[in-house]
């Protein structure tokens, strides 16, 4: 199969659009004819070797890649939710080895859900990574509720445009913050306020938030302290060491002696969480933005596109 990989870290000179053979899929698995794969900023950072769980991504080659939508042509012997066929959106972990970007891609058959019928592979391929992260963070990590204020930094981002529609669907009191580029687009998803960061100091005007999430690592559990309630929660998708460290300690501290809590979000791929996020997309509560569309060969391009942090929505690569 064609793939686009690396054999070790490095700039864009690294990448490599070649043959490898197809995977085989284990026991719990399905293999995946991949149509379309989105794009995420853990790309072009485990290829430059800047991402934090690196590691975990096993000896190269590193196929890039984690949130597919394709069709189901195999399975391992232990599979039982799909059959060949199906047409399905995945998310792959890093731990599993990610390898969206290819023709084709085996993953666990927990981390899948059957493809909305009225999105397109390259619409539906922008769902699985970012959507499971604004909706884990809103009702896992958060518990969002109606009547809930909330601000999401980066509101047009991959996170930042789905953590808007689920807010709102949700029934919370949402705020948007985002540059002077993306307003037209985040008033479009239907914010309460909207915030335009190159002309606001927005964290000495807005106050008494329940939740501020900051899907892009711009600021801080301190820098955000002041537009939070008392009891508050900040959540963020940066995975460096201090806000792990503030990931661990806030609750603790919080059961203690109340006050506000940190918490970075680490996305999981749980197959019951993305049919939640197909279901909205069916009642028409969320829908994808794609900005721009790649082939596979020139996956390095959007990668440069991705690494300049202004993407309005998502990027996708169409494999068919």
């Amino acid at each position: 199969m064609r793939a686009v990989y690396f054999e070790r870290h490095g700039g864009p000179e690294v990448l490599r659009y070649g043959e490898l053979p197809l995977p085989e899929p284990k026991p719990r698995q399905i293999l995946i004819e991949v149509h379309a794969a989105g794009v995420n900023p853990r790309d072009w950072q485990l290829r430059d070797g800047s991402y934090a769980f690196k590691r975990l991504a096993g000896r190269p080659p590193t196929i890039l890649g984690s949130d597919v939508s394709g069709v189901v042509v195999g399975h391992g012997r232990s599979v039982s939710a799909f059959q060949i066929g199906d047409e399905v959106l995945a998310m792959q972990s890093t731990f599993g080895r990610m390898g969206g970007f290819s023709e084709y891609m085996a993953v666990d058959e927990r981390a899948a859900a059957l493809k909305p019928r009225s999105l397109t592979h390259v619409a539906a391929a922008a769902l699985p990574v970012c959507g499971l992260t604004a909706w884990q963070a809103l009702h896992d990590y958060a518990e969002i509720r109606s009547g809930t204020p909330i601000t999401v930094i980066g509101a047009s981002g991959g996170v930042g445009h789905y953590a808007i529609q689920i807010a709102r669907d949700a029934g919370a009191v949402v705020t948007g913050i985002c540059g002077p580029h993306s307003l037209d687009m985040v008033r479009a998803l239907g914010v309460d306020r909207l915030v335009n960061y190159a002309r606001s100091d927005y964290t000495r005007e807005i106050r008494g938030q329940s939740i501020v999430f900051d899907t892009v690592g711009r600021e801080s559990a301190r820098s955000c302290r002041s537009m939070l309630a008392p009891d508050g929660v900040y959540l963020t998708t940066d995975p460096t060491l201090r806000s792990a460290a503030r990931s661990l300690l806030t609750p603790l501290r919080r059961h203690l002696w109340g006050g506000r809590l940190s918490r970075l979000v680490l996305v999981r791929p749980r197959s019951e969480d993305l049919e939640a996020i197909v279901e909205s997309v069916n009642t028409g509560a969320l829908r994808p933005v794609v900005e721009d569309v790649f082939p596979l060969a020139d996956a390095g391009t959007a990668l440069a596109r991705s690494s300049g942090h202004h993407t309005r929505g998502k990027l996708v690569i169409e494999v068919r």
